[in-house]
């Protein structure tokens, strides 16, 4: 019969029918039903407003994100910027100070490797383990290694002409096989000597080992801060500490 529940209703104030019609007058009248759905509403506004809270919370933390980031990529265009002015400002590329043509022009000594493409035949397995166990100077001490232990001064092949100039003065290649020292944005130098080197780096440590894993974790804050985490700072700081070991 469609009057009648097939199973009992039993209310909280322990009220027993099976008669729909009587089940719902009782739920009309009897207080205990009205308080527990009171209390269930309550419970569901202490909820909603809980979640609320979380989510503004969480837009909070992403607006403060978005805004470092923002503030990192402005930076950089300002940077971007000056080195962009300062290389307006150069008129005249200066050349090695090696003469070896009547007509006064200067090219680099043939056995000098072409930036970025430098030989590491004399840098020893072992030596780039001891690196890794110092993760936040491995990078720049590789590149000193590189640059200014190579034999025979083959990976000499950049310099700063002017230290009061952000600029960095690099060998490529001339015209046919001569080749010359040009002029790039000291940003630019140091942000490919760091990719070239910790990627070579990343590619020697194994994750396996302590010594790896710990050198593979620091390479990771490094990027996450190249994505603005921290402001850039670690990534910054990897690029001074490039700077000086070049200058040094």
């Amino acid at each position: 019969m469609s009057h009648v529940y097939k199973e009992a209703r039993v209310c909280v104030c322990g009220y027993t029918t099976i008669n729909r019609g009587n089940w719902s007058t009782h739920k009309k009248s009897c207080s205990s039903v009205s308080s527990g759905e009171k209390e269930l509403i309550s419970t569901l506004k202490q909820q909603l407003a809980s979640k609320d809270e979380q989510m503004r919370k969480q837009l909070e933390k992403k607006d403060q994100q978005l805004e470092a980031k923002d503030q990192h990529y402005q930076k950089e265009l300002a940077t971007k910027d000056d080195q962009i002015k300062e290389l307006i400002q150069v008129t005249k590329r200066p050349r090695t100070v090696h003469n070896t043509t009547n007509n006064n022009r200067y090219v680099v000594e043939q056995h000098i490797n072409v930036f970025g493409k430098e030989s590491i035949d004399h840098i020893s397995h072992e030596q780039i383990q001891e690196l890794l166990a110092d993760p936040a100077n491995a990078v720049p001490q590789f590149i000193k290694l590189k640059h200014r232990k190579s034999p025979g001064g083959v990976n000499k092949n950049l310099c700063i002409p002017n230290q009061k100039r952000a600029i960095y003065q690099v060998v490529v290649s001339g015209e046919g096989e001569e080749k010359e020292w040009e002029n790039k944005a000291k940003g630019e130098v140091l942000e490919q000597l760091y990719d070239d080197n910790s990627g070579h780096l990343e590619a020697e440590a194994d994750e396996e080992t302590r010594v790896g894993s710990r050198f593979l974790d620091h390479q990771e804050k490094v990027k996450a801060s190249v994505g603005g985490d921290d402001g850039g700072k670690r990534y910054k700081e990897q690029l001074d500490k490039i700077h000086c070991v070049i200058t040094s």
